[in-house]
């Protein structure tokens, strides 16, 4: 997969968790200013959630599409039950509150605690948070144990519980609940949904700081944007990206971006410069999306109307196994033009 590679550090807890039940959880460092305790008691319907809907709307965008359940009715039962048992918030000053419902908005945290009819809204400045008790820490283990195993769709459920679970305090709980979460988008992108991929990487983003993960979540975006056909978007990512990497690193996409918005503008010279780049420092083990940069290069050749370039170019695609990229129209008609010459070709051979 795209980005499991690049789960590196901090990431003990997915293969060695503890039996089910809560794990401790520290949060990450937080400066603030002063201390607020307020609580109040209120019917759940008052409680105030106009200054989080810009989390709603991320979770709107975030919630993967599943035509079937992927785990059996009971088992998804009992894991959501106790997935939705409250995390414990324990406070600097010994106390611990049960919340059912969190909401974090600037430096400030409400926790809501059931209190019979209603609940208990308690408001916090979030340096007073020491740390959290999240209920179902194991299940991150029976996630990655079905991805081991193939089970796609088994884990992509699960994991989405666990990070709506998580997702409007992850940037209160350490890296490496963010690195986890890394799994989370990489099977996102395997099931093409680059809108989804694009709102979980920003929340992951801030949270994490080792290098090789940071790239690859860059690549996740630039890659969402791209296949949206958001080029506006794309555009700055994409000088972003051929600022920050090498022709011969393991990745060819802000090339293939790049080449593919000048073939877009009919500009075939660059286009043909561009894409070529990975391709000639390429090693025997091709870097992610050489194919659309041998794509790219061989319609601009067309462009330029050098078909004999451009079979040479596609041959010595197929030579090294790479197969047409079908899913970016930028292709289609040049692709279409290729075949017409290559059926041409093979008409010249048998006369």
């Amino acid at each position: 997969m795209r980005l499991m590679n690049y789960f590196l550090g901090g990431t003990s807890s997915a293969s060695s968790a503890e039996p089910v039940g809560a794990m401790l959880v520290k949060t990450a460092p937080v400066t603030s200013s002063l201390s607020v305790d307020n609580t109040e008691l209120v019917p759940p319907r008052k409680l105030n959630t106009r200054s989080f809907q810009p989390y709603l709307a991320i979770l709107i965008l975030a919630l993967p599409t599943f035509t079937t359940a992927a785990i059996p009715p009971d088992e998804l039962a009992l894991i959501d039950a106790e997935l939705h048992q409250p995390i414990a918030v324990h406070l600097s000053n010994g106390r611990t509150i049960p919340g059912h419902s969190i909401d974090v908005s600037g430096n400030q945290i409400q926790v809501a605690t059931s209190e019979g009819a209603g609940e208990i809204i308690h408001t916090f400045n979030v340096n007073e948070i020491l740390n959290f008790t999240i209920p179902g820490e194991s299940y991150k283990t029976l996630a990655v144990e079905w991805i081991n195993a193939g089970e796609s769709d088994n884990a992509m459920e699960l994991l989405q519980l666990l990070y709506l679970q998580r997702v409007k305090i992850m940037p209160l709980l350490p890296a490496t609940e963010s690195h986890f979460f890394i799994y989370y988008v990489d099977l996102i992108l395997e099931s093409d949904n680059p809108a989804r991929a694009i709102a979980v990487t920003g929340i992951l983003k801030p949270q994490i700081s080792h290098p090789a993960a940071l790239r690859a979540l860059e690549d996740a975006v630039l890659d969402s944007y791209n296949s949206l056909q958001l080029y506006d978007q794309a555009r700055p990512l994409t000088q972003a990206w051929l600022a920050a990497r090498d022709p011969y690193g393991d990745s060819a996409l802000g090339y293939y971006t790049r080449s593919a918005d000048q073939l877009r503008s009919e500009d075939f010279a660059g286009a043909l410069d561009t894409a070529l780049q990975p391709i000639v420092f390429s090693t025997p083990n091709p870097p992610d999306k050489l194919a659309h940069c041998y794509a790219a290069a061989i319609s601009s050749a067309l462009g330029l109307r050098d078909q004999d370039y451009a079979l040479i170019l596609y041959a010595e695609m197929l030579a090294r196994s790479l197969t047409w990229p079908d899913t970016d129209p930028t292709f289609e008609s040049y692709f279409k033009q290729l075949n017409e010459h290559l059926e041409k070709r093979n008409l010249n051979a048998e006369n």
